[in-house]
């Protein structure tokens, strides 16, 4: 039966196995292929145009849809499924009737219990449709033996292969079982695998796990990853001293203090093994319960009062199922029917806690957000700030370096000047006795306004000396 309910089915499944239990074997047989998956099967009635109506089941596999029932077999390709439509069955709110539309002609199954398992099928039934061979790994294909970890969904996801919200759901069975599943893969041949951690001025780890060496290990349950924080040699913990408590052990040393939520005993007998000694502290069997550990009255009073207070609860308890022990005991199916219903209770419950945890997460998830966002704009001022800072900065350098400009070009404007007074005081100093001379200096002629130009060089009156 595995094969159609996997490992770990729900309650609803285990009454439709009982119910259904003969058929499903004949169809394993003689409908089914041989290498062909089941993904989900769900309780339904199809609902025949002639107004017949027939009850068995719906089952989706890798390949293909079916409806099976005693007398008849329906089939249909996820291929030549053009749609489907979900709604609330008219005759009864707490049900869903499903229509597939296949080429021209319409198929109705109705009588579907609303759970959390007929919304995986139709989850499936929707992604098959959307894509045929896509792969989908449903509470039925996955081993709860194997847990849904980090790397596990990394790989997956690489691989394309889709998974139902209900898996996830289902496969979180809370911190303390997933920190063991993954662990367990991490170190398939532990010796144990505990809770508790090691203290040193801080805590530190909450997974103790010993095989060859004893190793620290912290598991985060959000991000679904173990982060081993260190690994001692069991000659670590030679000479420490062992403290026993009710449940917890303390193994403390120098450094630091080892602690095990449970199993303590049998890390000691680990550690005998290896030939490693070490030092029981002894306490009155009273003071290894907790409230009577410290010595102090007034705790002692505190947990003899709680202690009575359970007492009492317990004989309670137990007065009531002695009371009701003469009651008639159910037949299969009504314990069947209970089971479902005290599951949809616990489902309830995990409901509304998992609201509140995704709330909580949604509130902390929305403040992590605002905090980013405010130091996202906290940078982006000081980005800004620090911008205009080097644009002043900037312009302040590009402003000294104009005024190092305008003060050269004054300065090579002044020199030029210099050099152009120079030269015409020089021209106005040249003097010419006849031309002579003008010739001798390689002069000749000069017109009217050159340097050395005279009237007495120009006899002719034409404003060119020594041009004879």
């Amino acid at each position: 039966m595995s094969k159609w309910f996997g490992n770990k089915p729900t309650a609803l499944q285990k009454l439709i196995k009982t119910k259904y239990e003969k058929l499903l074997i004949h169809a394993e047989h003689n409908i089914l292929g041989s290498d062909e998956i089941i993904l989900k099967v769900i309780e339904a009635e199809f609902d025949k145009k002639s107004g017949k109506e027939i009850d068995g089941l719906l089952a989706l596999t890798d390949d293909r849809f079916l409806f099976i029932s005693k007398n008849e077999h329906h089939t249909f390709n996820y291929t030549n499924i053009n749609d489907m439509k979900i709604k609330t069955d008219g005759k009864d709110k707490k049900e869903w009737e499903l229509t597939l539309f296949v080429s021209r002609t319409s198929h109705i199954f109705d009588d579907i219990k609303k759970s959390e398992d007929s919304q995986e099928f139709f989850d499936i039934l929707e992604e098959k449709l959307a894509n045929p061979n896509a792969r989908v790994l449903t509470t039925v294909t996955h081993n709860f033996n194997y847990f849904l970890h980090a790397e596990r969904l990394n790989e997956l996801k690489n691989n394309n292969v889709k998974i139902t919200p209900f898996l996830m759901e289902r496969d979180n069975i809370g911190f303390s079982d997933n920190g063991t599943r993954l662990l367990k893969e991490e170190h398939p041949d532990s010796l144990l695998i505990v809770e508790g951690h090691y203290r040193e001025k801080d805590k530190k780890g909450n997974f103790i796990v010993v095989d060859k060496l004893v190793h620290l290990y912290e598991y985060n349950n959000e991000t679904r990853i173990a982060e081993k924080i260190i690994a001692w040699p069991f000659s670590f913990f030679s000479g420490m001293m062992v403290d026993h408590f009710a449940i917890k052990t303390e193994i403390v040393g120098e450094e630091g203090t080892l602690v095990l939520n449970r199993s303590g005993k049998q890390f000691l007998s680990f550690l005998s093994n290896e030939g490693i000694i070490f030092k029981i502290k002894e306490r009155k069997w009273y003071k290894k319960i907790l409230g009577f550990r410290s010595g102090k009255w007034w705790k002692s009073s505190i947990a003899s009062f709680g202690y009575i207070i359970i007492l009492i609860s317990l004989g309670n308890i137990i007065f009531a199922e002695d009371s009701g022990s003469t009651n008639v005991s159910k037949s299969n199916t009504q314990a069947a029917n209970a089971e479902v219903q005290e599951e949809t209770k616990e489902t309830e419950s995990k409901k509304l806690a998992d609201e509140k945890q995704k709330q909580e997460e949604a509130a902390r998830l929305a403040e992590e957000q605002r905090k980013q966002q405010e130091a996202a704009r906290l940078a982006e001022e000081q980005q800004k700030q620090q911008e205009a800072a080097r644009l002043a900065e900037e312009q302040q350098k590009q402003q000294e370096a104009d005024r190092l400009a305008e003060e050269q070009r004054k300065q090579q404007e002044a020199a030029r000047l210099a050099e152009e007074q120079q030269k015409q005081a020089a021209a106005t100093n040249v003097y010419y006795k006849n031309c002579t001379e003008v010739r001798n200096a390689g002069a000749a002629p000069i017109h009217q306004g050159e340097p050395g130009y005279a009237s007495h060089l120009d006899r002719d009156g034409d404003g060119i000396a020594c041009d004879r």
